[in-house]
């Protein structure tokens, strides 16, 4: 029986060249470059298992905003947020959206990998003064425990922030060198979320 690690480093090997460096122009022409294409563009077409996750979200955790939050031509997850912050909808304004949330905001991120059956989540804590954390807090874990529910049941496994973390010396991305890429660039997306948790 494969276990949850190797599924990850055999996604891992599919969608990512070791032994060519993405500053040369022939690593966009590798077979591994171009199934991890072909998956985000798959994905954004046959996308009907995550329209019913965002349901299932938004239905789950009535009373809080939830938005797709997805940009599949740069990243290789979909993407949702949960503002929590009861019966307080998005706002187009981050600076009108703290002072209505009294000058700090409260934000679950959820990246689900369309390279392979992977989530992971977390809280972000913002300041009015634009700084980030991430949190754990006691008050946001029946929601945290809601929406690991309803990815469980799609067939997705937790990846934990330490797994995330893993190097993976031998791999460079488009946006980062040799040395650079850890575990969550692999899977979800180049663009790292916050690292510290209090």
């Amino acid at each position: 029986m494969t276990t949850v690690n190797e599924t990850l480093h055999e996604t891992i090997a599919k969608f990512h060249q070791s032994k060519i460096l993405s500053n040369k122009a022939v690593y966009y022409v590798t077979p591994e470059y171009g199934r991890l294409l072909q998956a985000r563009a798959e994905a954004e077409v046959k996308n009907q298992a995550w329209l019913e996750m965002l349901s299932q979200l938004e239905i789950s955790c009535s009373g809080y905003a939830v938005r797709d939050f997805t940009h599949l031509a740069d990243n290789s997850c979909y993407q949702s947020e949960i503002l929590l912050h009861p019966h307080q909808p998005f706002l187009d304004d981050d600076e009108t959206l703290l002072a209505a949330v009294g000058g700090t905001r409260f934000l679950l991120r959820l990246f689900v990998s369309v390279l392979g059956p992977f989530y992971h989540l977390y809280v972000e804590k913002m300041t009015d003064d634009y700084q980030f954390e991430v949190v754990e807090l006691a008050e946001y874990q029946p929601i945290i425990a809601t929406v690991q529910q309803i990815m469980a049941h799609h067939g997705y496994h937790f990846l934990d922030r330490n797994t995330l973390l893993e190097p993976l010396a031998d791999l460079t991305t488009p946006f980062h060198n040799q040395g650079e890429v850890v575990l969550f660039h692999a899977i979800f997306t180049d663009f790292m979320p916050q690292k510290e948790v209090r």
